[in-house]
C-alpha cells in the first residue's frame, strides 16, 4: 500500500560531482540540487533547513525554481530504508512552466 505524498521544496543551485564507476572504470557524474525546505514543528515551529537532494538521471534538466516533490522508498544494498525523489512539479509563479518535469524517453537502437 502507497500513500500519495508531495513536498514542497525550493532547488536554489546544483552541484556536480564527477566519479569513476567501480564496477566499470567509466567515468561519470552526480547531480545534487541544493534545496531549501520548510516543514513545521509543533515544539520548534516552522523550521527552514538547506540540503542536498541526488537527482535522478531522468530529472538532470530540471531548472531551479520551486518544486512539489514526489519520493518513493527503497531499500539500499546496506537495506537502509530511503526515499528516492521520483517527479517534480512546478509549484507556485516562480515555477518554470505550468506543466510537470517529465522523464525523458530512452531511445535505444533496435
Amino acid at each position: 500500500m502507497s500513500v500519495d505524498s508531495k513536498h514542497h521544496l525550493r532547488i536554489v543551485a546544483f552541484k556536480i560531482i564527477d566519479f569513476k564507476s567501480k564496477k566499470t572504470g567509466e567515468p561519470g557524474q552526480m547531480k545534487l540540487a541544493q534545496c531549501i525546505v520548510t516543514s513545521e514543528n509543533t515544539e520548534k515551529g516552522q523550521q527552514v533547513v538547506v540540503g542536498e537532494l541526488l537527482m535522478p538521471r531522468h530529472l538532470n534538466e530540471t531548472p531551479v525554481g520551486e518544486y512539489l516533490a514526489e519520493f518513493e522508498l527503497s531499500v539500499g544494498q546496506d537495506l537502509r530504508v530511503t526515499a528516492r525523489l521520483t517527479q517534480l512539479h512546478p509549484f507556485g509563479q516562480s515555477a518554470p512552466s505550468a506543466r510537470a518535469v517529465q522523464p525523458k524517453e530512452d531511445k535505444k537502437a533496435a
